[in-house]
């Protein structure tokens, strides 16, 4: 699946420990699950919640207990859940319970990482329990949303069932990275009793702004991948038996797409709130330990948690993508687990005295110049150093460093590939008034980083093409080192010839050779300048003064290096092109100062215990995954002045201990022109392929989303196939007005 999913499957290459005979027939493996469970379970029936045996797989973890479970909810639908109980859990000796529950399908796409990390945590005396959420994977019911409602139901009665059963002491915690932590934040803010902290890696405080959604007020675009992939993987029957004409298979597949509703929901409001903390931060009161990475977007909600929420909480940032701290690329990687993981659960769900309070709460990794590439597949760690700190300085949140935008002597108020760098200058005063223009082209923004990088997307090329297509402006070579931490911000005063258009800031290092990195980015749709919920079409010509506030950041700009700041209309493939033809117009000095704001950082390092590296686990035999090479293609028709971005990526299960192979992958194909910016379109197929004991089943979807001026218009059609002759299918059509976006 793209980004959100994709970076599962990558954690979960190794286990400790071994697992049966990997290609068992279905006999012998229905002879090994009767003998498995004739001794019972040691899962009960406790509070609203009883429990069955589900379909296990063939797999043994020496010093771990397994159970595959089937939950009861009060409506009589079965979840799917996978319980690892250390062997000498008992009555007697009671431990913690640890709940992670995803829509990743814990039994065949998700199995690697699950047990990876669930028999780390029964090796360390915790209960883990995996859960597919209602609708998903191998559990019963309809997948009507994301955070839905009825997930949330179904969570916190989870939780309960956990705290009751005769192994457990009656603490929980939740745990997950990505969606996980979403839905950690979310509970935790309901405040169940027996849920005592969370860990919340890679998550958000906001679905709209923050999330795959609405970046800023403008529509994702490249993350829209994501949302037809997971059509096929809820298509998909649950594992290992697959069952087209299941009861669960025949609900799910009519199921709505997500995206449909994500595109009626195109402004803020109870929606999005549903399932976001900010701005209610006070409804978090449970310890919260909250990781994120530069790469990645999805690190906002670490310092504004921090910030704002009454719970304690500890926060590390490092350099990484959408990955957790042990195994990201690039790194430096951390031994997170036994380092900082496991001291955490102690504390808080066995109350032991591990210390991790008494160190201080904040860690940050400051970077530094490093040579763009994108996937940085040459690159083992990015250049900086470790810091830590007892809280966020006040001007990590209200910078105070202004650089005004100046334009350069003789500039003849255009930007232009032949103007790169020399389109204005940053300095500490404001200038004489004057006006740059930028002709609106909508396919700028291709070397750009996309939102959530790991095992696709882009960390980043050399922005030297889109800085040449912007108004850029530079300091002088810095003559000491300039470090900053925290969220920039840019104060500018724009007009357009049209009532919508989007901005985006991004901030640069620009090294003595010229080659300009990525540092951050914001963006803003012009319409939402006032407010997020109530957009305001842009008055063609009036001057707007707009506040952009960039991804919150950690960076070292070094001696001899320059600061760029460039403003650009596009940042194509992220976000959807607005949809006229247009010039826009960026006001400098006098009644109109445009500048930056950066977040200066002058704190003092605390002393804290160093970072070991990951231990290295050994491969998991009779598990094993590879990925196919990956497609990134930008071509430009210049007769149509039209570009078009292809991406391509796919991975397979070539051993897996119920004998099945499998392959998933996605295509998506967008374009846009720079004549007709409103007919920009995007196409994604998404399929999953799995063939096991002489059967094939595959669900796929396909997605088309394009626009006019007034409309978006989507069409979705999924189909399941079982040995290639389809079984059924089902087609959604719909057009949602376009509102200011």
């Amino acid at each position: 699946m793209s980004t959100r999913r994709r970076f599962l499957r990558e954690t979960g290459f190794a286990i400790g420990g071994t697992l049966a005979s990997p290609l068992l027939s279905e006999r012998a493996t229905r002879a090994w699950l009767a003998a498995k469970q004739s001794g019972g379970l040691r899962a009960v029936q406790a509070g609203k919640v009883s429990v069955s045996p589900g379909i296990a797989l063939p797999i043994e973890i020496p010093g771990v207990h397994l159970e595959f479970l089937r939950l009861r909810m009060p409506d009589g639908i079965h979840l799917a859940a996978t319980l690892f109980l250390p062997e000498g859990a008992s009555s007697v000796n009671r431990v913690p319970s640890i709940l992670e529950i995803l829509p990743y399908r814990k039994d065949d796409d998700r199995l690697g990482s699950d047990l990876d990390l669930q028999s780390f945590y029964a090796r360390n005396d915790y209960a883990g329990l995996r859960v597919d959420v209602r609708g998903t994977g191998g559990s019963e019911g309809i997948p009507d949303d994301e955070y839905s409602v009825r997930e949330h139901e179904d969570t916190l009665l989870i939780i309960d069932w956990l705290s009751r059963q005769p192994w457990c002491n009656g603490n929980v915690g939740m745990n997950g990275i990505s969606y996980g932590a979403f839905n950690s934040v979310q509970i935790a803010a309901m405040n169940p009793p027996a849920l005592k902290a969370i860990v919340a890696a890679a998550g958000t405080d906001d679905r709209y702004t923050d999330d795959v959604h609405y970046f800023g007020g403008a529509l994702h675009l490249f993350e829209n991948t994501w949302a037809v992939a997971m059509i096929s993987s809820n298509a998909m029957p649950g594992a290992p038996d697959f069952r087209t004409d299941s009861r669960s298979a025949v609900d799910r597949f009519e199921a709505p797409p997500w995206i449909l509703r994500w595109l009626r929901e195109q402004v803020d409001g109870p929606y999005w709130r549903r399932g976001s903390l900010r701005p209610d931060y006070s409804r978090l009161r449970i310890p919260a330990f909250l990781v994120g990475g530069w790469l990645d977007g999805y690190h906002n909600f670490v310092p504004r948690i921090m910030k704002n929420a009454p719970a304690i909480s500890k926060g590390l940032v490092g350099p990484w993508p959408h990955s957790y701290p042990d195994d990201a690329h690039p790194g430096p990687r951390i031994d997170f687990r036994r380092g900082l993981l496991l001291r955490w659960w102690d504390h808080w769900l066995k109350g032991r005295d591990t210390g991790i309070l008494a160190e201080p709460k904040l860690s940050y990794y400051r970077m530094e110049w490093y040579p763009p590439a994108l996937r940085l597949a040459e690159l083992e760690d990015i250049p900086g150093e470790w810091r830590h700190l007892d809280s966020w300085p006040d001007s990590a949140f209200e910078p105070s460093e202004r650089l005004f935008f100046r334009p350069a002597e003789g500039e003849d108020a255009r930007g232009g590939e032949e103007k790169v760098g020399r389109c204005g200058a940053l300095s500490g005063q404001s200038g004489r008034a004057a006006s740059l223009e930028l002709r609106y082209q909508p396919g700028v923004g291709s070397a750009s980083k996309t939102w959530a990088p790991n095992g696709d997307g882009s960390y980043g090329l050399d922005q030297r093409a889109d800085d040449a297509r912007g108004l850029s402006f530079n300091t002088n070579p810095l003559r000491e080192p300039v470090d900053i931490l925290g969220f920039a911000r840019a104060r500018i005063f724009v007009s357009a010839t049209a009532p919508v258009a989007n901005w985006i800031v991004r901030l640069c290092d620009v090294a003595p050779d010229g080659t300009s990195v990525y540092v951050s980015k914001g963006v803003l749709n012009g319409t939402h300048r006032n407010s997020h919920r109530n957009p305001e079409a842009l008055v063609p010509g009036q001057i707007h003064e707009l506040e952009i506030g960039l991804h919150c950041t950690a960076w070292r700009f070094r001696r001899g290096h320059r600061v760029r700041v460039v403003a650009n209309n596009a940042d194509w493939p992220v976000v959807w092109p607005s949809p006229y033809t247009m010039t826009t117009t960026l006001y400098c000095g006098g009644d109109h100062p445009s500048h930056i704001e950066l977040p200066i950082d002058s704190s003092r390092s605390l002393a804290a215990p160093e970072f070991r590296p990951p231990r290295v686990s050994e491969a998991a035999p009779g598990l094993e995954y590879e990925e196919t090479p990956l497609v990134w293609q930008v071509t430009r028709d210049e007769t149509s002045q039209s570009q078009t971005f292809r991406f391509e990526r796919g991975s397979k299960t070539v051993k897996h201990p119920a004998g099945l192979t499998a392959e998933d992958a996605q295509v998506m194909v967008a374009k846009v022109a720079d004549r007709d910016p409103a007919n920009a379109s995007l196409e994604v197929e998404a399929w999953y392929r799995v063939t096991i004991a002489g059967r094939e089943v595959e669900a796929r979807g396909e997605g088309v989303l394009r626009s006019t001026k007034n409309d978006f218009i989507c069409e979705i059609d999924c189909t399941l196939r079982e040995n290639r002759k389809v079984v059924r299918t089902r087609a959604w059509r719909d057009r949602a007005p376009r509102r200011l976006v």
